[in-house]
């Protein structure tokens, strides 16, 4: 009997209640977004594949409900899976290797279970 990747979580993954951009930190060029995070890690939709190993800088931005103010929080990743999701999309699970105190706190503010 095999277990599923949800199985093997160690921690509950969130779902986005706001569009939450993400940016290559060096180039500032646009990466895609975020599809739903953890404690630990992201999953990321884009245009490209990302190939497992592989370590981002990251930017991630988002303007919340009811703020004025956008929101950006800085993290470098490491790519763990890259699956096509739709014909023009794949999606990326990584790793979170390191976060700033408003990466950290953005997370947070996402914190609604998946199916809840």
């Amino acid at each position: 009997m095999s277990t599923s990747v949800t199985d093997q979580r160690m921690h509950p993954r969130w779902t986005l209640k706001s569009s939450v951009s993400v940016f290559e930190q060096q180039n500032k060029e646009y990466l895609g977004l975020l599809v739903d995070c953890s404690e630990q890690g992201l999953m990321i939709s884009s245009y490209d594949y990302l190939a497992p190993g592989t370590r981002l800088q990251l930017d991630l931005v988002d303007i919340p409900p009811n703020i004025d103010n956008r929101r950006t929080g800085q993290g470098v990743v490491e790519v763990v899976w890259s699956d096509k999701i739709t014909p023009s999309l794949y999606g990326n699970g990584c790793r979170l290797v390191e976060s700033s105190s408003m990466l950290q706190s953005m997370i947070r503010s996402y914190s609604h279970p998946v199916g809840s």
